[in-house]
């Protein structure tokens, strides 16, 4: 992500869509920027209908259900909502660094598991979208009483912290997979879990 110039944009946008394109807006007036940043609430971003974004003339509606995520970039005061347990939740770099901390951590969480309430939790994510991108979240929180499942993808947006002074927010409805690598020891998971080991993992 590049950063932003004292000169440039206060607020930096980029929408993700699920066709594999992705919009750039920025907003320099800081006044508008505010207003704007506030926009961003988790509980509603995918929820409200259509995004109308744009500068009057041209501007553009986008269905939310067509945005993978969208990658805020600011030094202003944005609206962040992390799950239940969940104290960190970070977008990490690219799959190079996904790679480097899993096969730090892994071999630990596999030989020191942790799964009562309270225990320290860590995870590693990788996240499928409809657009054929991939997100690499780290977690760091605590083992709760509902299940990991719930936990990170039971809410209207997942919240993540980037690089650079900002946010990222996933749409969970293009999410396509995620495949989780995590440090307890047991998950509960809802009726009709598919008990079968991955070939590839």
């Amino acid at each position: 992500i590049e950063k932003l110039s004292p000169r440039g944009s206060i607020l930096r946008i980029r929408v993700h869509r699920t066709d594999g394109k992705t919009g750039n807006y920025s907003q320099e007036d800081h006044r508008r920027a505010a207003l704007l940043a506030k926009r961003f609430n988790p509980a509603k971003l995918f929820r409200s209908g259509p995004i109308v974004i744009g500068v009057h003339n041209p501007f553009s509606i986008i269905h939310p259900d067509e945005i993978c995520w969208i990658e805020v970039e600011t030094d202003l005061v944005l609206p962040g909502t992390l799950p239940k347990n969940i104290e960190r939740l970070r977008c990490l770099r690219d799959i190079e660094e996904y790679k480097a901390l899993l096969a730090r951590q892994w071999p630990g969480w596999m030989q020191f598991r942790k799964g009562k309430k309270g225990d320290p939790l860590e995870a590693l994510i990788e996240l499928s979208l409809r657009s054929g991108e991939s997100i690499y979240l780290h977690v760091i929180g605590a083992v709760g009483d509902i299940n990991l499942v719930e936990e990170i993808f039971g809410v209207p947006a997942i919240t993540a912290s980037i690089g650079v002074p900002g946010h990222i927010y996933i749409n969970p409805k293009a999410i396509v997979r995620a495949r989780i690598y995590h440090s307890r020891d047991q998950v509960k998971f809802s009726d009709g879990f598919w008990m079968a080991e991955a070939d590839d993992v």
